[in-house]
């Protein structure tokens, strides 16, 4: 009974940690969106990723349906990420002349988002590890 009680325990804290961590990655969502407004007012050009971004979500999109006929998730997930890429990198290659190198602010807030959404890999790992064992 102890060692269920502990688990339970475990489990709620690794569910804190995943909130927190998400709910700043929202945040840090939300300034991204409005810094890249920002500059797209003052330039008329998006960051270089922009399309990229936007290849991606919408592979990852169409990679769930995929996940679902094929009953796995990976499956699903990984062949939304080709299709993806493909997809950012050709917008990227056609819009070439529409975007702007990154500025010192967005440069930084990727590193921050880089580094919560890490974590968040890292925490997922630890985990599966765990259910596991």
């Amino acid at each position: 009974m102890k060692g269920s009680k502990s688990k339970c325990m475990a489990y709620s804290v690794v569910m804190i940690i995943i909130l927190v961590l998400l709910l700043a990655g929202l945040v840090m969502s939300y300034f991204a969106f409005k810094l890249k407004r920002e500059e797209y007012k003052a330039t008329g050009k998006y960051p270089r990723g922009h399309y990229m971004g936007q290849g991606l979500a919408i592979g990852i999109a169409i990679g769930i349906p995929i996940a679902i006929a094929l009953e796995s998730i990976f499956a699903g997930y990984m062949v939304g990420l080709v299709i993806g890429t493909i997809l950012g990198s050709r917008y990227e290659k056609k819009h070439e002349h529409e975007l702007r190198p990154l500025t010192q602010r967005e440069r930084d807030l990727r590193k921050k988002t880089i580094m919560i959404f890490a974590a968040l890999f890292a925490i997922g790992v630890i985990v599966f590890v765990l259910a596991i064992v």
